[in-house]
């Protein structure tokens, strides 16, 4: 056997024999596998700090479809779906709240999940609603050219 052969074979066995300490070696001492416990007082601040923006979040976004709604209305455009799907979406905020001081993940769940639907509906609502003036206008505007042709 040559040197190379031989650093090349000593190599692999240190790289061998590092892949199976280190490991070990980086367990916590006399803990095994087992995880370190996380401050339960990190855990409620950081809840909290979530509880406060979440409903935050929450009421931006209802303060924002309601100013959507106004700008619409003052287009003439029909909001009446879009009104009652964020009366709907608004009325969400007690059980969010309550998931949310409750610490109750499933019931937040439920709650994100209603919500997200209901969020969807509305952009759906509002789009048509935009749609539907405006293809209206549109195609009374060429039911009417295509009169004023006619008669010329």
């Amino acid at each position: 056997m040559n040197s190379n052969t031989i650093l090349k074979g000593a190599f692999v066995a240190f790289c061998l024999i590092g892949m199976l300490v280190l490991p070990a070696a980086a367990a916590p001492a006399g803990q095994g596998t087992t995880a370190h416990a996380v401050d339960q007082g990190l855990k409620d601040d950081l809840w909290a700090n979530h509880q406060q923006y979440r409903l935050q979040l929450f009421d931006m976004n209802v303060q924002r479809a309601t100013s959507v709604i106004s700008i619409l209305n003052k287009y003439g455009i029909d909001t009446t779906a879009c009104t009652s799907t964020l009366s709907t979406i608004s009325g969400k905020r007690p059980a969010l709240e309550t998931a949310l001081a409750n610490k109750d993940l499933k019931g937040l769940k439920t709650v994100n999940d209603n919500l997200r639907t209901l969020w969807q509906q509305f952009r759906t609502e509002m789009r048509g609603a935009i749609r539907d003036h405006y293809g209206k206008k549109a195609a009374g505007t060429t039911a009417t050219a295509d009169l004023a042709a006619a008669t010329v």
